[in-house]
């Protein structure tokens, strides 16, 4: 086409050429014929259109069932890596596959890293014993799907980006995790530093032994102590509490504009709720659970009194088995705002230890959260309180009004409810009977989400998709928050990217998988699902109608 006179642009257009490459190619072409250019095949095979190519499924699930690049290649060195993939495809399979192809297929099928970890070299040797010509890997597991299959990837990571990993066909035992270990010690002439992305294998008696063993040789680091933590940038975005309790220009309070948004008549009804309570009740507080609910009833809240703060305190009846991250969220939130916050746990479920493993969710649930919530009501004598439950969530929630009356033993009873017509709300009471308000009752999962988009509030870290260790219980996929959490015999956390969609005590909520990072993909995702966010809290299956059985009994 050059010598036919076409421009640089026509054959760019037509071969996908770059300029530099038409050009030298012509050059060549005019010094020397055709025996002057190089051609080679590049990029992905002729028809492959990523990885959903049955061929290319096909391919990688003959590689990954070769444990090692031992069992795999004739002269292998016993891990695989980018290098002896592309010889595997060559040797095997007589297809030449460029470096770069067979890091993009690696990095769509997750078997390495498309991003650099950040780990600094000096931070992780100020954490070792160990000399600083160390080399230093990070390690983790994970599991890779690919067509109907599942393998597991045991991998080693430099600092520079460049990976060797090992697979399995079934979750490695630790026999097999410590033949790894033996392996990488083997091939290393320095010592080795792990940045551990493997939670809890430490547990294990015959990793310990073995540690000890060769601790001259290897030390363990756990990933969080020497990786710094992505910032919330919600949080960093909001400097001042003037700044995220001030209503905006184009808010309900502003008075610009007659014509409402979906959500600022949603704000307004719960706004005109809170302020006929605090009219009505002589003590109210607000139950603060530190989920994605409380954080809009609290932003709610902030904006109905502005420029005064909220005319009661927040209650957080705590179990104890909270989400490490929640509590951080909490603590915070509450020294930002300056607001009162009180804190009870049920002492009855100190002293005799209640926990979701021993004693089972049920259990667990009437104890500390019924029985705590009962007791904290009744020492501060509150007589209305605030609650973040929406009629979408479950179906006992959606029967009950806005004002939920209960008897002064904090029963609550389905057929004897006030009407609440034309938003008109009854708040009398006889003495010794209390109010549970929920000012957001009307709102739906997403309009939570927009809300919370639209209005740039905080939220727990835990609702955005990251890599976290998880275990696979009864269906659900259950977060090792501390070591608290009992493992079953043989039983390894894995390393996947969940997110949260509600959040409760951590033994009893699910997590899902998801890679929604931030909150226009968390509404993308709660416009396509189809289960509902409570579908992994353990509490809600108990037994049939366990929900309404609960609120009857005094949960909220």
């Amino acid at each position: 086409m050059r010598l036919q006179k076409k421009t640089l642009d026509h054959i760019r257009e037509v071969t996908g050429l770059s300029h530099p490459t038409i050009i030298s190619a012509y050059k060549k072409f005019v010094q020397g014929g055709w025996a002057a250019l190089d051609s080679k095949s590049s990029g992905r095979p002729t028809g492959v259109k990523g990885l959903k190519h049955t061929a290319v499924e096909n391919a990688f699930i003959q590689l990954l069932s070769f444990s090692s690049a031992d069992d795999g290649l004739a002269d292998g060195d016993g891990f695989w890596t980018t290098e002896t993939v592309a010889r595997w495809f060559k040797e095997r399979l007589g297809e030449s596959l460029s470096l770069k192809s067979v890091q993009r297929y690696l990095q769509e099928l997750g078997l390495v890293e498309s991003k650099k970890s950040g780990v600094a070299r000096d931070k992780v040797l100020k954490s070792t014993t160990l000399p600083r010509s160390s080399t230093i890997y990070i390690s983790g597991l994970r599991d890779i799907k690919v067509g109907d299959k599942t393998f597991y990837q045991f991998y080693l990571t430099d600092l520079r980006n460049s990976s060797r990993w090992v697979h399995f066909q079934d979750k490695p035992t630790v026999k097999e995790l410590i033949e790894f270990f033996d392996r990488v010690v083997a091939s290393n002439a320095n010592p080795v530093v792990l940045i551990s992305r493997y939670p809890f294998i430490d547990r294990d008696e015959r990793f310990s032994a073995w540690c000890n063993t060769h601790s001259q040789q290897i030390e363990f680091i756990a990933y969080e102590q020497v990786a710094g933590k992505p910032t919330d940038k919600l949080l960093e975005k909001i400097s001042t509490i003037e700044q995220k309790i001030k209503p905006s220009k184009e808010g309900v309070s502003s008075g610009e504009s007659m014509s409402l948004t979906h959500l600022q008549r949603l704000e307004a009804e719960s706004i005109q709720i809170m302020r006929e309570v605090v009219a009505e009740a002589e003590n109210p507080v607000m139950l603060y659970s530190i989920g994605k609910d409380s954080a809009v009833m609290l932003h709610i809240a902030m904006k109905a009194f502005y420029p005064s703060l909220p005319p009661f305190p927040l209650l957080h009846v705590d179990t104890r088995w909270k989400f490490q991250d929640m509590y951080k969220f909490r603590d915070k939130m509450v020294k930002d705002l300056g607001l009162e916050l009180i804190s009870h746990t049920n002492p009855e479920g100190i002293e005799k230890d209640i926990n979701p493993f021993t004693h089972g969710s049920a259990i667990h649930t009437d104890i500390m959260k019924t029985e705590g919530l009962k007791q904290a009501l009744n020492e501060y004598g509150f007589d209305a309180a605030f609650g973040g439950a929406r009629r979408d969530e479950e179906k006992s929630r959606a029967k009950e009004r806005i004002f939920s009356f209960r008897t002064a033993d904090h029963r609550w009873d389905p057929k004897n409810q006030r009407p609440e017509l034309w938003k008109q709300y009854n708040a009398k009471k006889h003495k010794g009977e209390s109010i549970r308000v929920f000012p957001i009752s009307n709102w739906t999962e997403l309009d939570i989400w927009q809300y919370i988009h639209l209005e740039s509030i905080p939220i727990v870290p835990l609702y955005y998709s990251a890599e976290r260790p998880v275990v696979e219980r009864d269906g659900s996929l259950i977060m090792v928050d501390d070591d608290r959490m009992p493992l079953n015999e043989g039983e390894i956390p894995m390393m996947k990217n969940v997110r949260f969609r509600t959040l409760g005590c951590y033994p009893l909520t699910g997590a899902v998988e998801s890679t929604a990072t931030t909150l226009p993909e968390i509404i993308q995702e709660m416009l396509l699902t189809k289960t509902s966010e409570r579908q992994g809290r353990a509490i809600d299956h108990d037994s049939a109608a366990s929900m309404e059985k609960k609120k009857q009994e005094g949960y909220f």
